[in-house]
């Protein structure tokens, strides 16, 4: 228990830095949510893709399956062989199945770390809100620590899908040609 706790402050001491680096409170706390979303994007990516490698020889075989049982349902679908047809049809929908459900896991893999921040800006940030007042239509926005953070990982996560393939251009798992996208 001492080491998740030595853990948990180091971690936060090094969290931290980031929102008491700016001298304006609020330019701090967006800089530090940004960084804390681009750790959360980095970790979530990496545990992505260690799932996919520990999984790939069950996703590709998946899809093979899913490929393979829906010709054969098509081809028996062309020779009016209806029990044929449900019977490998009813195959294909298994495997449909199973393959969703294999990228479910990898979006979940992927989106643990987001938890993980959240909770530990709940811990720093639970009481702190923006409010935004326009005077123009006479009304006042308040924001907290969540809806800043999500659109601040929304971004980060969109940039970071636009410039994957610059940074890993030679990988397997960004391989267009792969089952992994």
């Amino acid at each position: 228990m001492d080491l998740i706790i030595y853990l948990h402050n180091v971690v936060d001491d090094i969290l931290m830095s980031f929102f008491r680096y700016p001298e304006s409170p609020v330019t701090g706390f967006l800089l530090g949510t940004a960084v804390l979303s681009l750790i959360s994007v980095c970790i979530g990516e990496v545990s992505m893709y260690l799932s996919f490698r520990w999984n790939k020889q069950k996703i590709v075989q998946t899809s093979l399956d899913m490929g393979h049982y829906h010709a054969l349902s098509i081809s028996a679908l062309k020779t009016d062989n209806e029990k044929a047809y449900k019977a490998c049809n009813s195959i294909a929908n298994e495997s449909y199945g199973k393959s969703f459900f294999l990228q479910i896991t990898l979006v979940a893999a992927s989106f643990w770390p987001v938890l993980l921040a959240l909770g530990w800006m709940q811990y720093r940030f639970e009481h702190v809100q923006f409010s935004i007042t326009l005077s123009s239509l006479n009304t006042e926005y308040s924001s907290g620590y969540f809806s800043i953070f999500a659109l601040c990982y929304l971004m980060v996560r969109l940039a970071y899908i636009k410039i994957k393939h610059l940074l890993l251009p030679h990988s397997a798992y960004n391989n267009k040609n792969n089952i992994s996208d």
